[in-house]
């Protein structure tokens, strides 16, 4: 009985051990590698931004739709409000799908991008991550929905298969718009 008492302490520290040495080795990695990780996906989303709606700056506002706060970015170009860019998530058929969606100052989106949708099914869902579907968004204003056969002027045809993935990215892309008719009644929202 003493010898077997003996092998699971034993056994017991050399896991703890192990435990605590990857812990250790985990919290040095956060440590070393978290500001450039930072960099990189604040890097992504000016790239990102710049692509669905250009500008000389992006400001950080927010505003309050429906009792739900919203951050946003006001878009300056030459002086001037040339629009606003929000970034929606809704749940897609595998998890959320994250929208960034550009709108000029008349209320029209000028391009969206889906910026994360990790967990839709390849090669079905993944494909509203694709340019070809986003294209058709641009120009679309008021309530956008999904047509399964052919799309018209406030439609965009859902992707064959992935049907909860596009209505998702529709669904993001009409609470930008929502978003946008708040901030437009406002002058521009709040600063954040």
């Amino acid at each position: 009985m003493k010898g077997n008492m003996k092998d699971i302490l034993k056994t017991t520290l050399v896991l703890t051990l192990i435990c605590v040495v990857v812990a250790v080795g985990l919290a040095l990695t956060n440590s070393l590698t978290s500001e450039k990780i930072a960099a990189q996906n604040e890097k992504a989303e000016n790239e990102a931004m710049s692509r669905v709606l250009p500008g000389d700056m992006y400001s950080e506002k927010t505003a309050t739709v429906g009792g739900k706060e919203y951050s946003y970015r006001e878009v300056i170009k030459n002086d001037e409000t040339a629009g606003y860019i929000f970034t929606v998530a809704n749940n897609g058929y595998g998890g959320p799908v994250k929208v960034m969606t550009g709108v000029d100052i008349e209320g029209n989106v000028t391009a969206i991008e889906v910026i994360s949708a990790p967990d839709e099914t390849p090669g079905l869902g993944q494909k509203v991550t694709n340019t070809s579907f986003w294209e058709q968004f641009k120009g679309k204003s008021g309530e956008i929905s999904v047509s399964r056969t052919k799309a018209g002027k406030d439609e965009v045809l859902a992707i064959t298969g992935a049907t909860i993935s596009t209505k998702s990215v529709v669904a993001s892309v009409n609470e930008a718009l929502k978003i946008f008719d708040t901030v437009a009644k406002k002058g521009g929202g709040v600063n954040g």
